[in-house]
């Protein structure tokens, strides 16, 4: 029985998966680097495992320092040029009414840090979306690590397999069903449905309103 909805941001709430990619690639194209990993993969980044592991696998050379100035400078980019354009996914508000009908908690877990997470929320009035929120500054390990979401499965005093988690990125997947959750994956430009089972999603969708038959799962 689902008692509790988990929701991942970027790419599940809001629909910003592009506006990452272009951010990568443009601190990449100014700081004139070559990233041999790019050249054979359709995508730079990586959803849902943070910006320093995002550099630490396309930069595998550079230090803590310069990991830190990279990871900077595509959150700034973000911001300058996204932050004030910010798109809900298509189905993500109707879903969470159907959630608050079914007196069903809702929470946030994401890799990305408060000061980004506080603004995107306060900008788009979700704040009352959420009962819980869980950020990247709380955990040590990030996704596909289950950290987060065993975290926030205790913040919600809810079992993980009364918990249903929406995922967009392989990793989140990973992270949630390893957590124990059960796990619902968001077919993307960046995971395939055949990907997103593998990860371990128990039912793949193509838009968050596919969701809500699945909360009327006994």
């Amino acid at each position: 029985m689902i008692l509790a909805v988990i929701f991942d941001l970027d790419g599940t709430v809001l629909d910003n998966e592009g506006d990452w990619e272009t951010a990568f690639g443009e601190v990449i194209k100014n700081e004139k680097l070559t990233i041999k990993s790019v050249e054979s993969e359709d995508c730079i980044h990586t959803p849902g495992i943070g910006l320093t592991a995002n550099w630490k696998r396309l930069a595998p050379e550079a230090d803590e320092q310069k990991i830190a100035e990279l990871s900077a400078k595509v959150k700034d980019y973000y911001q300058e040029n996204f932050g004030d354009n910010l798109r809900v996914m298509n189905g993500f508000e109707s879903l969470v009414e159907k959630c608050q009908e079914l007196n069903l908690p809702t929470a946030l877990a994401t890799a990305s840090n408060w000061d980004v997470v506080e603004g995107e929320l306060e900008k788009l009035n979700l704040y009352l979306a959420f009962e819980v929120t869980t950020t990247g500054d709380e955990v040590l390990a990030h996704k596909p690590d289950p950290e987060i979401y065993l975290l926030t499965v205790q913040k919600l005093g809810v079992d993980p397999e009364n918990c249903l988690v929406i995922e967009d990125s392989l990793a989140g997947v990973e992270s949630g069903t390893t957590a124990g959750c059960q796990v619902v994956g968001l077919i993307s430009d960046y995971a395939t449905e055949e990907e997103l089972k593998k990860a371990g999603a128990k039912w793949t969708v193509e838009s968050l309103e596919e969701v809500v038959d699945i909360l009327n799962i006994p």
